[in-house]
């Protein structure tokens, strides 16, 4: 049995990946909730998969951290991924990133300073991995008037950043990011996409030239895994041993975008005719990494896991009705539907008017 822990809210990656590719192994992995984690008091032994860290606040993560210790401390032989105090989450580990000289590119929490940084930046949340929500800004004056605005939308201050925009545009203009997935020791390519716009989609569209005009560097990525050694590396001192890592290629140096704790695996769309062949081809040769090494992980156990929980914790892992609308109301100014669109433009709208 494979236990991933999420929140419900972001319960749909997995959830989705058990209606799709992983049909065949929905009797061998249960999600657990954190906002149910009474339910650890008596569960079957397995894998724990703790997912999902960046959407907890500081007295959940430490609940999570309780919950890791005391599955370790009594059951020894069991597998679990991603040590909560070990894994580092955006701000602090693209702080090290550069740090240590793997990044060129600088950022600071939005109610830090971050005048030091270089020209232009943009604001994204540090715990959602919603994009940026900003245009390209090329002064202080336009960061405070942004941040304004978003503040305005209920966004928190100090759940925001302010990222050092890095061109990655090779001599065409052409954009590229990949993304490649960790399971226990195993780094696996996920996909390399291309695009004309410096903000790349996961999804490519089945009328979409550029990705066939790339069909033979795609290919190679998936097959080579060439930056498997470097990714190792930083899945090392992120403390990461399950999640999905996005990042670029600069003049020959590898760059990290994020690291995402709770990874999409997007369903394929229904009609054959709007799956574009390299991103079959890209999904096919990832799951068969995947799937292998899910099952290495799913080891026969015997017997059964009981922790203590206490009421006190399962309270404190429940999300508040303001907290739940705040979430439900960005993550409608952020998705790309287009029943959203005329929405988010109308709340932008509105809040630039009002700090005009």
């Amino acid at each position: 049995m494979i236990y991933f822990l999420v929140t419900s809210r972001n319960s749909f990656p997995i959830r989705n990946f058990l209606r799709s590719r992983g049909k065949m192994l929905a009797g061998r992995i249960r999600i657990v909730p954190w906002e149910k984690i009474g339910m650890l008091r008596a569960i079957p032994a397995g894998t724990f998969i703790f997912s999902d860290l960046d959407f907890l606040n500081g007295a959940q993560r430490e609940i999570a951290q309780q919950i890791y210790n005391r599955l370790h401390a009594r059951y020894p032989h069991l597998t679990l991924l991603n040590n909560p105090d070990k894994v580092l989450l955006r701000c602090n580990l693209l702080k090290k990133m550069f740090d240590s000289g793997i990044n060129t590119y600088n950022l600071a929490r939005a109610d830090e300073r971050y005048d030091h940084l270089r020209f232009p930046v943009f604001i994204r949340e540090a715990d959602r991995h919603t994009g940026p929500l900003t245009p390209l800004l090329y002064s202080t004056d336009a960061v405070k008037h942004e941040l304004r605005k978003l503040y305005l939308l209920r966004y928190k201050v100090h759940e925001l950043l302010v990222v050092e925009y890095l061109d990655v545009a090779d001599e065409d203009g052409i954009y590229a990011k990949y993304s490649a997935f960790v399971l226990g020791d195993r780094v696996m390519p996920r996909y390399l996409n291309f695009s004309r716009a410096w903000r790349v989609k996961s999804m490519v569209s089945s009328k979409d030239d550029l990705m066939k005009s790339r069909r033979a560097e795609v290919e190679a990525y998936m097959h080579a895994n060439p930056h498997e050694a470097w990714l190792k590396r930083i899945f090392t001192e992120a403390g990461i041993t399950y999640g999905r890592a996005d990042y670029a290629l600069v003049n020959g140096k590898l760059q990290l975008w994020e690291i995402n704790l709770n990874p999409a695996f997007v369903r394929p769309p229904r009609k054959i005719s709007n799956d574009h062949q390299q991103q079959r081809m890209m999904r096919d040769a990832f799951y068969n990494q995947f799937l292998y090494e899910l099952e290495k992980i799913d080891a026969p156990v015997q017997g059964t896991v009981q922790l203590p929980i206490s009421t006190t914790e399962e309270r404190l892992m429940q999300f508040g009705l303001t907290e739940k609308w705040r979430e439900g109301f960005h993550s409608r100014l952020v998705k790309d539907k287009p029943h959203y669109r005329l929405f988010r433009k109308i709340c932008f709208a509105a809040a630039s008017w009002l700090t005009a």
